[in-house]
């Protein structure tokens, strides 16, 4: 009834997509480093620097293919999913982009 010489091949489930960072992680490491780069397909911290910027903690540039950046609009960057970003602390003061104590925290 069995076939002794059957292979069998075991499937591991696939996990579900799950934010890389936490929002509060994304900030504090932005902030110290002044920027962070996001992998093009990471699409769940794209998110939620999304919803950052949306509040104005971030800034978002998108790298083109040539790689200059771009710096999105809040309505653009859930357009611009498919190509890999920089994070950007805000302009509070001076430049975007610009660590907090001169990077002297760890990112």
């Amino acid at each position: 009834m069995f076939d002794t010489e059957t292979n069998v091949i075991a499937f591991k489930p696939r996990q579900a997509a799950s934010a890389q960072h936490h929002p509060k992680s994304l900030i504090e490491r932005t902030y110290a480093a002044g920027s962070l780069s996001i992998r093009a397909d990471d699409t769940a911290t794209k998110m939620a620097a999304v919803t950052l910027q949306a509040l104005g903690f971030l800034v978002i540039e998108e790298i083109l293919a040539d790689g200059t950046s771009r710096r999105l609009a809040r309505g653009e960057a859930r357009k611009a999913m498919d190509r890999p970003w920089r994070l950007l602390k805000p302009a509070f003061s001076g430049e975007a982009g610009l660590p907090d104590g001169q990077g002297g925290f760890p990112a």
